[in-house]
């Protein structure tokens, strides 16, 4: 059993039958062994035999992997033609589906608080810009100081002293600063600060907190490989988070007022049949377990998930159905979502 990709498993030929589960990193192996066995067991019932034999043939592995990341949460996806894996920052309930599909609303959440960022390093002999997410990070520019008199080194190093910065240097923070602010105007992304305080506080005049400055972590990264970088970030994961959930707060808004936004169940489903959907979003940790038929617009709801009847996670078909026509997806808190309603859409101008 290997890794998978989001793209493996969203694009994969749908088989027969698929068995997609998940299990939270909190839980002991002791918990998995019943886990393991009532799948096991509800493959039998519902005559999924080549299921349930390579269930059985992936379990040594799937403790194996299981207890070598015992911090991260996994999925599991196993049909004929693909099996693999996928490891999770965010915490995910255990269970399971039995399906032609992978299950991928876990992976949304996932997705969620994975959104873009740059970081600026300011240290005492270069600026360094870097951009990514909290899965990979790159340098994009690299700028270098005029070098400082020995004398002026230490004095910087003074934990009370600041000695005087070079007139060329401050010059450079001022014109750096605002080719990153052009550029996070056009992108709309937060810029986490960071590097020698005396030098962030200099570069930071120059600017602008409208585009989101995140400039609490007090590290100089100058020396740190991107990789270091990136899981010292990860602590600012919310700080991110909330950036981009204000401004997707402020863009609702302005989408009631041009009525491109729907809130009701049935329409939104009649929507994304229709291919209208360019944007569904989506509550965290909520499901709504029913049947849908994307053919015929009907659905039936469901108070609580019933093996009989088959029911699916139907927000999970919607963010399959409208990733598959090309739109994209949003998971925003609970609050962010009117009292009578479980999922926005917005339409496509």
């Amino acid at each position: 059993m290997k890794p998978v990709n989001l793209n493996q498993l969203l694009f994969h030929s749908q088989s027969v039958a698929t068995l997609s589960f998940f299990q939270p990193h909190q839980a002991s192996l002791d918990a998995l062994e019943p886990f393991l066995d009532d799948m096991q067991l509800q493959l039998t019932l519902r005559g999924k035999t080549s299921l349930a034999k390579l269930l059985d043939k992936n379990k040594i592995n799937i403790r194996k992997i299981l207890k070598n990341s015992p911090s991260k949460s996994h999925g599991f996806f196993l049909s004929e033609k693909l099996q693999g894996f996928i490891s999770l920052e965010t915490v995910v309930e255990s269970y399971c589906i039995i399906g032609n599909s992978f299950h991928v609303r876990p992976l949304l959440e996932e997705l969620f608080v994975n959104p873009e960022y740059l970081v600026v390093n300011v240290s005492l002999y270069d600026i360094k810009v870097y951009r990514g997410d909290f899965q990979h990070l790159e340098i994009i520019q690299q700028y270098e100081f005029e070098q400082l008199a020995i004398d002026m080194k230490s004095r910087l190093f003074s934990p009370k002293h600041v000695g005087l910065i070079p007139y060329k240097s401050i010059l450079a923070l001022k014109t750096i600063a605002q080719n990153i602010m052009e550029l996070t105007q056009y992108d709309s992304i937060p810029v986490l600060v960071t590097g020698l305080e005396e030098m962030k506080d200099i570069f930071l005049k120059y600017f602008s907190n409208t585009f989101g400055v995140i400039s609490h972590i007090e590290e100089d990264f100058y020396e740190k490989t991107c990789v270091e970088i990136l899981e010292k970030c990860k602590n600012s994961r919310f700080a991110v988070m909330d950036f981009y959930s204000a401004r997707f707060k402020d863009r609702l808004k302005k989408m009631v007022r041009s009525k491109r936004l729907i809130t009701d169940l049935s329409e939104i489903i009649q929507a994304t049949m229709n291919g209208k959907v360019s944007q569904l979003v989506l509550p965290t940790e909520r499901k709504v377990f029913g049947i849908i038929n994307f053919e015929t617009g009907e659905f039936e709801i469901h108070k609580k998930i019933q093996k009989k009847n088959a029911s699916v996670d139907i927000l999970n078909e919607l963010a399959e159905e409208v990733m598959n026509q090309g739109g994209k997806i949003q998971v925003l808190a609970p609050h962010f979502f009117p009292e009578d309603s479980d999922v926005l859409a917005i339409l496509r101008g």
